[in-house]
């Protein structure tokens, strides 16, 4: 809750997304999952990126079966391999066993990639859950599809829907793109009051490469920095 008012936003749900995302959730009194809009292909909705060979960004991620830009999120599946799971617990230790939070971020991460759930919404429900908890975030999850089984309207109406739903009034949304295609004005017809969140940019932490590499999963951010951390950093943003 900020300045007493109680926040709303929609997103879909990534694969262990940046800090941008949890600041995000962080922010609101209710986080919308947006399970039944469309899948976007080589995106952040199975994989993310953490620091890899030479201090560089590499893609992490899971398989899903018949992805396609003209299915729903919620229509995918997971493809669930314990192998492919094994091989992603080995990357990590590879690239972080030497990371100072590492066993503990492990303890969190570790199952999410064991997890044998194949219904691919519920599996990253679950993940969003589960981060949520190890970074002290109290947000309450809820789903698109509650609102509507099919969208045929363009997202300021999305919004406006759930709001109404859900009861809310004032909504945050990321800034950077959305603010040249969100205006406050025609929210506020709406009965909407339209926030932006903007992380500051003076976010940065101690990684094992020697040249700081930004938005990279929360993943990274978990194995290098301690509670208390992650706490100033997910704090560490303004409204616009």
């Amino acid at each position: 809750m900020i300045d007493g008012k109680r926040h709303i936003a929609i997103m879909q749900p990534y694969f262990f997304p940046y800090i941008g995302y949890w600041q995000l959730i962080n922010a609101t009194d209710l986080f919308v999952v947006g399970d039944n809009v469309h899948y976007i292909k080589h995106g952040w909705i199975n994989r993310n990126r953490i620091l890899g060979e030479g201090g560089q960004p590499q893609y992490f991620g899971i398989e899903v079966s018949h992805a396609s830009c003209n299915s729903l999120i919620c229509e995918i599946s997971r493809v669930v391999s314990r192998k492919r799971a094994d091989y992603l617990c080995r990357v990590l230790k590879f690239y972080y066993s030497q990371a100072p939070h590492y066993s503990e971020a492990l303890e969190v991460i570790k199952p999410i990639l064991l997890d044998e759930e194949s219904d691919l919404t519920r599996y990253l429900v679950k993940q969003l859950r589960a981060v949520a908890d190890y970074l002290g975030i109290n947000t309450e999850f809820r789903m698109l599809s509650e609102v509507s089984d099919r969208w045929e309207f363009r997202t300021p109406e999305i919004i406006r829907c759930a709001c109404e739903h859900f009861g809310y009034t004032d909504y945050i949304n990321p800034s950077g793109a959305g603010m040249n295609y969100y205006d406050k004005d025609t929210f506020r017809e709406m009965g909407i009051n339209l926030s932006f969140l903007r992380r500051n940019e003076d976010i940065r932490y101690k990684q094992r490469s020697d040249e700081f590499v930004p938005d990279l999963s929360i993943i990274d951010l978990m194995m290098f920095c301690s509670r208390s951390e992650l706490h100033n950093i997910l704090n560490s943003y303004h409204f616009l």
